[in-house]
Order: structure tokens, then sequence, then C-alpha cells
């Protein structure tokens, strides 16, 4: 299928029941990240969780990619007096550093405080955050529904945290609460650097992004005792888990909803991906989150609606590379489908 073709086909209206099928499977593996994260923790040091999934992670993305014939863009360029990091990887690397390694240590740690619920209904406000980043550092229009959709999120977010925030700023809690916001912010900016960066197949842009987070992490591990024999079944689990699912399979399956029906379409995951989490925490765990969460969620929803409402081809745009959080982004241009 040529370039031209595949663009007619992810802007075309309308969706079938197996793009349905795929979003909803998307929607669950990135909703159930924070169920699994709070199991793995249980049992498995925060840093081990990340370590784990990120290599997991990383090793199934590079088999998707050389079973898809693709390779990595050349690590070296030879100047005219030296050789030098090509400009691709040092993308990669900097997109891995803010979208990968930094999220994926701040959330096992943040949810050893927080209610997984709680943490997916954080990741609602990652689209926000990119409409902000992409006007500072983009050169993105800011126009009044942006600015609108903005301040919506702003007052879920004041609300979610409560009134401890004017006070109460020791709080292990509300600091948990402080680092999700931050990783979302993380991960925000590596959606706005992604479409900055020099294009590379998604394939081995996802998994070029994947290895670089899981070599940079592993080094923590010298900073943590280890003792294999306090983590539980159910926990090694959750890691395997984490890294199959969200952190890899993910990032295929939005590859693929991208190029049946559109970035558009896969977008639709900002506001569901934050109720499957509510809803996986009290299935699972009986979390029982506060009147204020229930308050907040539609009002952040409601911004990132405001905030994506726009024109078609700009919409399309920026949806395909807004919807990662905790689901591996990948960098999909709408307009450089690979078949």
């Amino acid at each position: 299928m040529t370039q031209s073709q595949e663009i007619s086909k992810a802007q075309q209206p309308g969706a079938s029941a197996a793009d349905w099928a795929l979003l909803i499977l998307l929607v669950s593996l990135g909703g159930s990240a924070f169920a699994m994260i709070r199991v793995a923790v249980e049992t498995i040091p925060p840093i081990v969780v990340t370590v784990g999934r990120l290599w997991v992670g990383a090793l199934v993305m590079i088999v998707v990619m050389k079973h898809a014939g693709r390779r990595f863009p050349d690590f070296f360029v030879r100047g005219k007096a030296s050789v030098t990091v090509s400009q691709e990887w040092r993308w990669i690397i900097a997109i891995a550093a803010v979208a990968y390694f930094a999220p994926f240590f701040i959330f096992p740690w943040a949810q050893q405080h927080i209610e997984s619920g709680l943490a997916g209904v954080y990741m609602a406000f990652m689209p926000i955050w990119t409409v902000m980043l992409a006007y500072f550092f983009a050169s993105e229009s800011l126009g009044v529904k942006k600015i609108v959709g903005f301040i919506l999120g702003l007052i879920g977010v004041l609300i979610l945290m409560g009134p401890e925030i004017l006070g109460d700023i020791e709080n292990s809690a509300l600091g948990a609460q402080i680092a999700v916001l931050i990783a979302t912010l993380c991960y925000a900016g590596g959606a706005v650097m992604t479409r900055r960066a020099p294009y590379v197949r998604p394939r081995a842009f996802a998994a070029g992004t994947l290895f670089c987070a899981a070599i940079m992490s592993t080094p923590a591990l010298f900073f943590v005792e280890l003792d294999p024999s306090t983590w539980s079944l159910g926990g090694l689990i959750n890691v395997v888990a984490l890294g199959l699912g969200p952190t890899g399979a993910a990032g295929i399956i939005i590859i693929i909803i991208i190029q049946r029906a559109g970035a558009g379409f896969m977008a639709l995951a900002n506001y569901l991906v934050p109720l499957w989490a509510v809803a996986i925490g009290a299935a699972l765990f009986n979390e029982r989150l506060e009147t204020s969460v229930f308050i907040a969620l539609p009002i952040i929803l409601l911004g990132v609606a405001i905030s994506q409402r726009q024109g078609r081809s700009t919409a399309t745009s920026e949806a395909a590379t807004a919807s990662t959080g905790e689901m591996a982004p990948v960098a999909v241009d709408a307009d450089q489908y690979e078949s």
C-alpha cells in the first residue's frame, strides 16, 4: 500500500468493529498499567519494576521491528573531520529520557502512596500539557479553546489535590500526586519532542526509545537492595505483563489503529484510559476514591475535549503523538505512514 493510500485510509470517517475492538484493547492495556504497578510494588522495589518492564518492552519491540523488516537508523555519521552520533539517535535518546526514563520511575514510587485509579485519573491531564508545551516549544498556535481547556484541566487537578495543596505539602500522598502530575508533563514533553524529531519509522522509533530507556535505567539497580527471595510470583508476573502489554504491545496497537482508522480515532484513548483505571482499581482493590475525583475527572476530560477541538488535519496530527501516557509513545506522523 502506498503512502498516499495510507493517508487516505487514515483520514476516512468512521471506524469498523475491528477498529473499536483494537481501541478497547489499547485502553484496557493502558488503563490496567496502574493496577499492574500497584501489585508489582507490593513486593518488588519500584526501581526493579521500572527496569524490568523497560527491558521486556524493548525486547518485544525489537522483535517486532525485525519481523517487519525494519532496522535502526545509523548510530554514527561521518563528518568532514569527525564521527558523531546521528541526529535521529540524539532525538531518540532525548525522548527516551523524557518520555520513558523519568515517568517510568515516578509512577511505581508514587503508587506506593496513592491509589491506582487516582494515578490513572491524573493521566487525563497529559494531552492538556501537550497543548501548552507545543505552544512554547513547537510554535503551535494557542487559541481561546486551548486556553479554556488548560484552565479547566488545571481546575480539575486542583480539585483532585484538595485543600492540602495550600498547606500540607509534606503529606506523602500529596507529594505522590505532584510527582504523577510531573510524570504526565514528561509524557507531554516526549510527545512534543516526537513531533519535532526527524522522521524515523514507527517500529524502529519505538524499539529505539525503549532500548535506550532500558539502558539508562539499568544502573539504578546498583542503588537498591536486591533480594529476589522477597519478590512474589504475582509481582514478577505483573512486571513482565507491564513490559509485554502497556510498554510493548500497546505501541504496536497504536500503529495499527492510526493506520486503520486515523490518529483522531486513536485519541479517544485519552478519555477512556482514566475511566478504565478507576474501574479496575475499584474492581480489583476495592478502591473507593473520594468524591472530588469524580468531580475533577469530567472537568479535566472536558478541558481535553475543548483544547483538542480544532481543524481536521491539525487535530489528526496532534492526536498522533498525544495519546501516549502509560502506553508506549510511538513516533507516528499523520502524514507519514509505513506500510
